[in-house]
């Protein structure tokens, strides 16, 4: 099925008021559950288009045998291109007057489109909600968690389509921008074009709006050391994209410099006492680092055996996140730490 074919009998039902964008790659359990969540909706004047990028283990005939909302789920390929780029796809295949976004890993409560949907009434050209773990995570674990923070991950943001396309959607170079290589996952992943974009709009003239009860609930993945450490490398985007938007300091970085878990900044002086070979200077401040790593831990439940139990891995993956940023700030004259 093309971008621009529509499933039997589409062409019966007026054009929707809203698309939601779903990308899809080998996920068929998790679309199901998004694809069920999307049907209990309260806002019901909106089509699905799940756009796969090639799945191979049934994603894409789940979508095609689905009913949401009165209307079968309209599904475009887009094989092997990235999650942004399918979105891209998705959009521009609608003739909806709004495009909200979410993922296949993601479950949006009953009354999400609506809430989003109310702030685009009042004016809204980009609409973002907040996004919670679908559980609390546990050690190592993976989810995303974010809200009114300027980032507008593409899990939960819904735009105006005429200012979308007016800023010519997603920007298929970004990557560069961000210091990703071709080919690269970070690449394929569209890291931080969700956030142009969304700034884009707001330069244009576009209004940005909250709407606090439209709330995505992102899956929990067990954990995966090497998608840890390949996620952790690829936070060397930010000091790029906080060149790029500035406003950014004032709330995805602390003091307008420090990115993520503060225990992490004790390996800087860590690193460079070991360099002038103070080796106790050095255990010093891994002594904290662990101590406050440890403490991290244990605020989400773990015990102090299971936190010591973890924190080889942990060194190595704050180390990588650590280094990351140092060559993404010097790459970019714009220091994140």
């Amino acid at each position: 099925m093309s971008a621009t074919e529509a499933p039997a009998g589409a062409g019966k039902l007026a054009t929707p008021q809203v698309a939601v964008i779903i990308p899809v790659l080998n996920r068929v359990d998790l679309l199901r559950r998004a694809l069920d969540a999307l049907d209990a909706q309260t806002h019901r004047d909106f089509e699905v288009v799940v756009v796969d990028d090639g799945s191979t283990d049934g994603s894409r005939e789940e979508a095609e045998t689905r009913i949401v909302a009165g209307r079968p789920v309209r599904v475009v390929r887009n094989p092997g291109r990235g999650s942004m780029a399918a979105r891209h796809h998705g959009a521009m295949s609608t003739a909806a007057e709004l495009v909200a976004f979410t993922d296949s890993d993601c479950e949006p409560v009953k009354g999400w489109l609506a809430a989003l949907v109310a702030e685009a009434d009042q004016g809204g050209d980009v609409v973002a909600g907040p996004t919670v773990p679908a559980r609390p995570p546990r050690l190592l674990e993976r989810t995303m968690e974010g809200g009114d923070d300027g980032g507008y991950p593409t899990c939960n943001v819904l735009y105006r389509r005429d200012r979308f396309a007016q800023v010519g959607g997603f920007a298929a170079d970004a990557y560069q921008q961000f210091g990703f290589r071709i080919g690269s996952r970070g690449q394929g992943l569209g890291l931080g074009e969700d956030t142009l974009i969304a700034w884009k709009v707001r330069r244009g003239g576009g209004q940005a709006r909250f709407a606090p009860d439209a709330i995505v609930r992102h899956a929990v993945f067990p954990p995966d050391f090497r998608d840890m450490i390949g996620r952790s490398w690829q936070v060397g985007f930010y000091p790029a994209m906080l060149k790029a938007i500035p406003e950014l300091r004032e709330t995805l970085v602390s003091h307008r410099l420090f990115f993520g878990a503060r225990c992490r900044l004790f390996l800087y002086p860590a690193a460079a006492a070991l360099v002038l070979r103070r080796r106790s200077v050095a255990a010093a401040f891994l002594a904290v680092w662990a101590v406050l790593r440890v403490r991290r831990s244990m605020r989400v439940g773990a015990s102090p055996a299971q936190a010591a139990a973890v924190l080889p891995v942990e060194f190595i993956d704050d180390a990588v996140a650590s280094a990351a940023l140092l060559w993404g700030s010097a790459r970019a004259r714009s220091i994140v730490l």
